[in-house]
């Protein structure tokens, strides 16, 4: 079925939208049964409407903060006859007049056996909302109440919020990506994850150290914040340890990479040897940076290394620290807990002044731009 856009008093997206940098979503895209009003199965009655409690208001919060929204709903009492589309419309205007304005509506009129790319768990409604408000997937929000939305949303390549109902079945919630019990509480996770990658003041870099000493698979979740900074700089050097070469040799934006494993970092770490920590300050002088940008997991710390890299004569360091960092950093950034480690990255490149450019998607991808080789393993 074509998208319904009759009612839908669109708005403009105005400058920067539609994939801006720094934006980790352009778009939020809703079910509409137990997720913005009460499920009355095959309701063709607007007078049955009934939203969900502070259903309005957090809509009106993602309205403030420049996300488009959509509805994306199965509505399979269409195909059985239930209701007309005549109908169907009037509960749809009725949902506005009591919710407020959609920028796009997306409706599934099939049952399960039409074997269809619209109906969910199937992703056909989330890419058709994506299109129709100039964005993609990967940088919209699926809220919904039941396994179905959160497969559509895997299934498309969007995030997914669950919204449990007492229909939601326990595997379902175990399942999903990120829970909430209330539509307000899932505005109040999509907004603080938006603003966890808000941009600091765009900057032009020259040589900049970004590191990430950890395993293979750490490595290449830091990918597209290690591409945010290379989208900034001149020239971009990884400080990373063994299990990390073979992954960071297949990231884009990185021109040199170094080898050298962290005692604080490394699994398995040796002793702290003094005449080895002055060869790494050494090497590090070397690179020349004007700058290091630490990323870390949730549980590590940064400061170590900025000690070093302030002794290296690196003059501007930027990490998230929950501990006190004193001189060591110049951008202390803070990050919520939860957010994931991709976001994490895609953040503090962000705080840095380099935010990811909007057209590049926030997703991993591999192949290095054609540069210098790596140097040998130290």
């Amino acid at each position: 079925m074509e998208p319904d856009q009759r009612r839908s008093a669109r708005v403009d997206p105005g400058p920067g939208r539609g994939g801006s940098g720094g934006v980790l979503f352009d778009a939020v895209l809703l079910d509409r049964d137990g997720t913005l009003v009460e499920d009355v199965p095959y309701n063709g009655d607007p007078d049955k409407v009934r939203p969900l409690p502070g259903a309005r208001e957090a809509l009106d919060r993602l309205r403030a903060a420049g996300l488009r929204l959509a509805v994306v709903t199965n509505q399979s009492g269409l195909a059985r006859g239930c209701f007309t589309e005549g109908q169907l419309d009037r509960v749809h205007a009725r949902i506005e007049e009591l919710l407020g304005p959609f920028d796009s509506w997306h409706v599934c009129p099939h049952d399960d056996d039409a074997g269809c790319d619209c109906r969910k768990p199937a992703p056909g409604l989330v890419h058709a909302a994506a299109a129709r408000l100039g964005t993609t997937p990967q940088r919209c929000v699926v809220v919904g109440d039941i396994g179905r939305d959160m497969a559509a949303a895997l299934a498309a390549g969007a995030h997914g919020v669950l919204v449990p109902t007492p229909v939601t079945r326990p595997e379902e919630v175990a399942a999903a990506p990120c829970v909430r019990p209330t539509l307000p509480a899932a505005v109040d996770e999509i907004l603080r994850r938006q603003a966890a990658v808000a941009p600091g003041t765009p900057r032009a870099a020259g040589t900049v150290l970004v590191v990430r000493s950890d395993s293979a698979g750490d490595v290449l979740v830091t990918g597209p914040g290690i591409r945010a900074v290379a989208a900034h700089a001149r020239r971009v050097v990884l400080l990373c340890g063994p299990r990390g070469r073979a992954a960071a040799e297949l990231l884009p934006g990185i021109d040199e990479i170094v080898e050298w494993p962290l005692e604080w970092i490394d699994p398995d770490p040796g002793p702290v040897d003094p005449d080895r920590t002055r060869r790494l300050v050494r090497r590090l002088a070397a690179v020349g940076a004007d700058e290091a940008v630490i990323f870390t997991s949730f549980h590590q710390s940064p400061l170590p290394l900025a000690l070093l890299l302030r002794l290296a004569g690196v003059p501007r360091i930027a990490a998230i620290s929950d501990d006190y960092p004193g001189s060591l950093l110049d951008v202390r950034h803070r990050v919520p807990a939860g957010v994931p480690e991709p976001e994490r990255a895609l953040s503090l490149a962000a705080a840095a002044g380099h935010a990811l450019p909007g057209d590049d998607q926030p997703r991993l991808r591999l192949g290095r731009v054609a540069g210098p080789a790596p140097p040998p393993r130290l």
